[in-house]
């Protein structure tokens, strides 16, 4: 594992949405359960690359326990099935056996991804494909560690064959009745209270042929640079929520899922400061807004938090050494 200062854990936004939109078949009002896992109010709002990890994980546990287990299983290998499976396997161009094909999905999700890890390994007299934290040992609550293998399970059966079991599989839990009885693994071996998370493989099975749709894939989208220091990571997080004001330590601490001493002490290791970062975030964002000439900026200035528009103006001019009157004409 990464011995590196973690960073804060985020989830691209577009998977996050896949989630909200498998909400939206449970619950004719989302926006309560948005609110109570800690959500962005805008989340459905374009714009924004990243969102916190801990309140998508928050959400899957409210669809869980609303859904129940069996409409949970369901859902959730929609979702794998339909859209989050999909998005990889169309940027898959090149792999003609399985083997190739999770080499290639490794490549593209540990790009993706900033806090968790896939890889093929050699355990044990076994092949296995596994998934686990990069900066610590993870022991995932049962709806989170139900999607994960959902998600792995399914990603080889759109590879190679709909039928297809593992003969093995690791747990970082203690339960795997729900698990083995709504992907059908009768025959499948578990082993539970594990590090992390992985599916065995044969030698047969890895070199089997894949079903990929040569030299087609999706077209090339916007890609989101990637955090590589805490700072960054934070500022990222806190984007989606800065849009309706500031946001207190306090109430991102809880957001993230970390101590407010954490958060200052990383920051400090790189030189930098909770009120900077947000005061970053709230100058891009009125700056942004500026370039709207239909929005006042009385407007602009409540949205952000400001007092008043002089408060707001003599923060921006303070910066920019311009009034928001006169950058806004400036960029007009």
């Amino acid at each position: 594992m990464d011995k590196t200062t973690p960073i804060v854990p985020l989830i691209k936004t577009q998977y996050a949405l896949a989630f909200v939109d498998i909400l939206k078949q449970i619950d004719s009002d989302i926006y309560p359960s948005i609110a109570k896992a800690q959500l962005p109010e805008n989340i459905l709002a374009p714009g924004h690359d990243y969102i916190p990890q801990l309140p998508l994980v928050k959400l899957l546990n409210i669809i869980g326990e609303k859904a129940g287990p069996d409409r949970y299983s369901q859902l959730i290998w929609q979702v794998c099935r339909q859209v989050l499976i999909p998005s990889y396997i169309g940027k898959m161009q090149h792999a003609k056996t399985l083997e190739e094909a999770l080499i290639e999905f490794e490549q593209l999700f540990n790009q993706e991804s900033l806090h968790s890890a896939v890889k093929l390994r050699h355990l044990a007299g076994r092949h296995w494909f596994i998934r686990e934290h990069r900066f610590y040992n993870e022991q995932l609550q049962d709806f989170r560690a139900h999607f994960i293998v959902t998600f792995m399970v399914e990603l080889v059966r759109a590879l190679t064959n709909r039928q297809w079991s593992p003969s093995a599989i690791m747990l970082t839990g203690a339960n795997a009745e729900e698990i083995k009885a709504s992907l059908l693994l009768e025959n499948t071996e578990f082993y539970l209270n594990r590090r992390v998370i992985g599916l065995s493989l044969s030698t047969e099975e890895l070199a089997s042929p894949v079903k990929l749709k040569l030299n087609w894939h999706e077209t090339p989208a916007h890609i989101p640079l990637k955090p590589s220091l805490f700072a960054d990571s934070l500022k990222q997080a806190l984007k989606p929520y800065l849009g309706l004001g500031r946001l207190p330590i306090e109430v991102a601490a809880e957001i993230l899922g970390m101590p407010v001493r954490t958060i200052q002490r990383r920051l400090k290791k790189e030189n930098a400061s909770y009120s900077n970062i947000v005061e970053n975030i709230l100058f891009n964002q009125a700056c942004e807004m500026l370039s709207d000439v239909n929005i006042p900026i009385s407007r602009i200035a409540s949205s952000l938090g400001y007092s008043d528009q002089p408060h707001f103006s003599r923060a921006f001019k303070r910066i920019t050494g311009l009034s928001p009157r006169a950058y806004r004409q400036q960029v007009s």
